[in-house]
């Protein structure tokens, strides 16, 4: 495993609940290179799960969105800080948990996520403007809250789910 010096990781065999065990905690400064490290670290934990290649991509999408989103807007312009990053796997896939101490989400929640060519001729489009889209399109149950100046975004991806257990039928 690739780190620098503002990069932390720790692995943890997760243990058999509904919830999910911790696959991987790590803490890393607020910066695109350490996003991208912290990244490949994630996929690398993620390998045992033997995902498709559709499902890792898809988590890979969603961790870029959001930690590249924290490194430029909640610190811009190079500010200082760090990001925190929690993975777990569970039976209803994968819960990924980001916390930073970096600007609060504008009026204290996620934006839309609306698709860009809502607001603009598809020959016209901004850079940018895909990430909260994608985000949404991929994640379930997203949760951003700000509490004793952290910002904390929770969300699942319905990736890797483990069967829950079936249920005997009764037969005659």
């Amino acid at each position: 495993m690739r780190h620098d010096a503002g990069m932390n990781h720790v692995r943890a065999d997760p243990p058999a609940t509904a919830a999910g065990g911790v696959l991987s905690r790590s803490a890393f400064r607020a910066t695109f290179e350490n996003v991208r490290l912290a990244i490949e670290d994630a996929m690398s934990t993620l390998e045992p799960l033997n995902l498709p290649d559709e499902e890792k991509s898809s988590v890979e999408i969603a961790l870029a969105e959001a930690l590249n989103n924290v490194v430029e807007h909640a610190y811009p312009d190079g500010t200082p800080g760090d990001v925190k990053l929690v993975l777990r796997h569970g039976r209803a896939g994968l819960l990924i948990e980001i916390r930073d101490n970096g600007r609060p989400m504008p009026n204290g929640r996620t934006p839309k996520g609306n698709h860009p060519t809502e607001n603009h001729p598809s020959d016209e489009l901004p850079e940018g403007g895909f990430g909260w889209f994608l985000i949404r399109e991929l994640a379930r149950d997203l949760v951003y809250d700000r509490e004793n100046g952290e910002n904390f975004l929770i969300f699942r991806l319905a990736v890797g789910r483990k069967n829950a257990p079936t249920k005997p039928s009764l037969s005659t």
